[in-house]
């Protein structure tokens, strides 16, 4: 009765750890989102995104130094479900590749983001795309082509 109990407590074990959430955010120590952004109230930066179509956006970037970056991101694109989420990431140059945890419709989801520096704007970028242990990822960040679709304008944080 005893080894039923403890193989019991093993294979329960072993569940639970499985079912644990396996996705780890590679891009930077994901401690910045959970500790950091409780200590900023006013963005260092914001953008909307607006098409003029019925397509909106809006960007909060909160810095945090070392070129990290974290912030806020929410999109209603026409014809698309909304969603909005938190990002956090890194700056190399002109460009900024982030994590955005997202949700849409009752459903998280998660993807890697870029946008590049022109001016007063951020464009954002596209290209191939894969899957990695369920989050969607970049083939090759320099790849991307920029400013083909969504650009956001810098407005007041208010």
């Amino acid at each position: 009765m005893k080894k039923l109990i403890l193989a019991s407590a093993i294979i329960a074990s072993f569940v639970t750890s499985c079912q644990s959430d396996s996705k780890k955010y590679t891009t930077v120590d994901s401690t910045i989102m959970s500790e950091q952004q409780r200590d900023y109230k006013i963005p260092d930066e914001c953008f909307t995104y607006d098409d003029k179509k019925g397509s909106t956006g809006k960007l909060l970037i909160y810095g945090t130094g070392a070129d990290r970056v974290l912030g806020q991101l929410s999109y209603s694109v026409d014809g698309k479900d909304k969603n909005s989420g938190d990002f956090y990431g890194y700056m190399k140059g002109d460009t900024i590749i982030v994590d955005y945890k997202f949700q849409s419709e009752g459903v998280y989801s998660h993807r890697e983001v870029a946008w590049v520096r022109k001016g007063d704007q951020l464009l954002e970028g596209y290209g191939a795309t894969k899957d990695v242990n369920g989050d969607v990822k970049f083939q090759d960040v320099k790849k991307l082509t920029f400013g083909k679709s969504i650009i956001f304008d810098k407005t007041d944080c208010k």
